[in-house]
């Protein structure tokens, strides 16, 4: 999608994780990358690499020296995320349990803790928001997808 929407032919490379990817980056096997913020902050904080964008809609409390795509000229936003799904044939009030027990442990100081030292900003949603947010990802990138003539 970033090739796309710079304008730029780019070859996508599947690594087995950021630490073969890091390496060629850092050795000049490869002349650019994309990876997780958490993968290669300590790099940039470091002088070892230099960050050009983020993905999400602002910029990161984690690198806010470094602009959005946006802010740097592309139109393009994504964010990564990680969502609880159980079987759709389970019960509404078993979900809602489930979900409630979800957001106690979200507030719980310990765990934000946790995830602010894996630089990580979770969003805690209702199941309804969360599906409405699937929803939304998937039409912004099913035309990516189908633009890249991909098939599994």
């Amino acid at each position: 999608m970033l090739g796309q929407k710079a304008d730029v032919k780019a070859e996508v490379i599947g690594y087995k994780g950021s630490s073969p990817l890091l390496n060629d980056l850092m050795g000049g096997q490869v002349p650019i990358a994309v990876d997780t913020l958490d993968s290669v902050v300590a790099q940039h904080e470091a002088g070892k690499l230099r960050l050009l964008a983020v993905s999400g809609a602002k910029r990161s409390p984690f690198a806010p020296d470094v602009p959005t795509f946006r802010e740097a000229g592309l139109d393009l936003t994504g964010t990564g995320w990680n969502v609880f799904f159980a079987p759709a044939t389970m019960p509404r009030e078993k979900v809602a349990r489930i979900s409630q027990a979800i957001r106690e442990v979200m507030q719980d100081a310990d765990t934000q803790r946790k995830f602010k030292d894996a630089r990580l900003t979770p969003v805690v949603s209702t199941p309804e928001q969360t599906a409405a947010m699937l929803r939304a990802y998937r039409a912004q990138w099913a035309p990516v997808v189908t633009k890249s003539g991909y098939q599994p």
